[in-house]
């Protein structure tokens, strides 16, 4: 594939991405629930004459485009599900179903995964491999990604790319993160138990939220006197319940939180340290402590020379000034973490901010919106990933 020829093709059809992500801005849906996005997603793509399978992962969609070197397949996701935002403002592409909203532009993602469908579809002749695209359900709440992956959709796939458009980067830029780019997250339930005499008297008993008093504040030195500085750990505990009368001593407390590492070394020594910390801790108070972990989803590691992909295509659609090498990891969580475990790939940030033009609202806001001029942008870096990616697999 010729690249210039690829930008005139993606430039003659910059009104057709806008087009098309608006329509999606306008039928925002949660979780696996995507009846009117899967239905809108497949009819454009019926109209681009290729085949697909539906229902992959519960309501994903997975794209299969032949090249001429059958033994190469790189793969481009997107998600597609939205948040349960009432969305502010009057667009004429604004939200018509209340209460929800793409405000984590997932939108936009599936709009240029729809738009790289489009420019491949109108030059698939000069294909050099096979390209699967995976629209993924369900990336904001329990995970699209696995059950995708358990369904098949990661066979045969030598590489992957996957983007996240970002407001606090200018239109124009992307951002690049080698290494670990997100955390991994794991629930943690802590469960005291005392026992319980009156609160007139409590000698008498064994004050569980005295304890659990002392294990929070405990914990606090996990990660300050455990963990390496130069390391990143999160412990937070956002939920506590307990007690059942003011006059009562509690004997039962249970206190609930989130775990963020950046790597399973450092993740499982924070969890051998809490578990000492809480059932030692509540020891001493005369209690007894137990503590439970719920693993979410894992980190998300850049493979490093897929990055350097992204670096050089971004630096040759935009020159140097338009990449941005974030330094610092995000402490939230990505399921594409998934993707990039089984195979080689990259994650990285579309800048779709735009400062002049009042596009400043963050993810996640009822005010959300993207410089649209990003849309092209990201259609054609995926596309010269594809063609880098294949590149360095065919030597």
């Amino acid at each position: 594939m010729n690249r210039e020829n690829i930008l005139q093709n993606i430039e003659k059809n910059n009104q057709w991405f806008i087009n098309t992500r608006r329509e999606l801005h306008k039928i925002p849906e949660l979780d696996f629930e995507l009846p009117k996005t899967v239905a809108y997603v497949t009819s454009l793509l019926d109209e681009m004459g290729l085949t697909y399978k539906t229902g992959v992962g519960k309501s994903g969609i997975v794209v299969d485009i032949e090249g001429k070197n059958k033994d190469i397949t790189i793969a481009l996701r997107a998600d597609m599900d939205a948040l349960p935002i009432l969305e502010c403002g009057n667009k004429e592409y604004s939200s018509t179903i209340s209460g929800h909203m793409h405000a984590c532009g997932h939108d936009v993602h599936t709009a240029i995964l729809l738009g790289v469908a489009k420019t491949i579809s109108e030059n698939r002749d000069s294909l050099p491999c096979n390209v699967r695209l995976l629209f993924q359900p369900a990336e904001e709440t329990t995970g699209g990604a696995l059950p995708m992956i358990e369904d098949g959709c990661l066979e045969g796939v030598d590489a992957i790319f996957g983007l996240h458009v970002d407001p606090t980067i200018e239109c124009g830029v992307i951002g690049i993160k080698y290494g670990a780019y997100c955390a991994s997250s794991t629930d943690v339930i802590i469960e005291v138990e005392g026992k319980s005499c009156h609160g007139a008297y409590p000698s008498q008993g064994i004050d569980a939220i005295v304890a659990t008093c002392g294990i929070v504040t405990n914990l606090q030195s996990v990660i300050s006197r455990n963990i390496d500085s130069r390391d990143s750990a999160v412990l937070s505990f956002g939920k506590i319940i307990g007690g059942e009368k003011e006059n009562i001593v509690a004997q039962n407390v249970r206190v609930s939180g989130t775990l963020r590492t950046l790597s399973p070394e450092i993740k499982n020594k924070v969890k051998e340290r809490v578990k000492e910390m809480v059932e030692f801790t509540a020891k001493g108070y005369g209690a007894t402590g137990k503590v439970t972990y719920k693993d979410s989803y894992t980190a998300l590691i850049n493979h490093d020379e897929y990055i350097d992909i992204v670096k050089e295509n971004g630096k040759e659609l935009l020159s140097d000034s338009g990449i941005y090498v974030k330094t610092l990891a995000n402490m939230g969580v990505e399921d594409f973490a998934y993707f990039v475990e089984k195979v080689p790939g990259a994650f990285f940030n579309l800048g779709v901010g735009n400062k002049k033009k009042g596009i400043t609202a963050p993810l996640h806001n009822d005010k959300f919106d993207i410089d649209e001029d990003s849309l092209k942008i990201g259609v054609a870096l995926q596309i010269f990933n594809i063609l880098s990616a294949y590149d360095k697999l065919n030597k």
